[in-house]
């Protein structure tokens, strides 16, 4: 996918790293989820040559597999494992007009991310980032606040 240094001229404000402080799905129906627990890790790492990475971790973090080893865990400590992890990297694109970010994923922990374009509605507010997906089919309403590292 190579480099896109045109993505960071876009939109020169979001080069830089973004911590995760919000990320929850509210639903039609008023509940909301905290997927990734109320006070989620991660970082968004948006840079000049126009790649980001994003990594995305429950909190409070899950506990040691049982065994103290990866290669020996269960499959239940696996699918758990899996859960509550989210990262991949890639390239970006900005849509400055729509308001929209492309991340061009080049790879992820979950393949049915690999390869595929991943639009993600943003409004940038000095050192806020908000990202908000809505999902037409059931109406639900993705919301990601990131704050600025300094």
């Amino acid at each position: 996918m190579g480099t896109n240094p045109a993505a960071a001229a876009a939109e020169p404000g979001l080069i830089g790293t973004w911590r995760l402080v919000r990320f929850e799905s509210r639903f039609k129906n008023g509940k909301v989820e905290y997927e990734f627990g109320p006070h989620p890790l991660g970082y968004f790492v948006y840079d000049t040559t126009g790649h980001l990475s994003i990594q995305i971790m429950r909190n409070p973090p899950l506990p040691r597999f049982a065994s103290g080893d990866a290669d020996t865990s269960t499959d239940a400590e696996k699918v758990q494992a899996f859960q509550a992890y989210v990262g991949y990297f890639g390239t970006y694109r900005v849509d400055k007009a729509k308001g929209v970010l492309h991340h061009l994923v080049e790879g992820s922990i979950n393949p049915v991310y690999t390869n595929t374009d991943q639009l993600r509605p943003y409004r940038l507010k000095g050192d806020i980032l908000i990202i908000e997906v809505h999902d037409p089919v059931d109406g639900t309403d993705h919301y990601r606040e990131l704050h600025r590292v300094r």
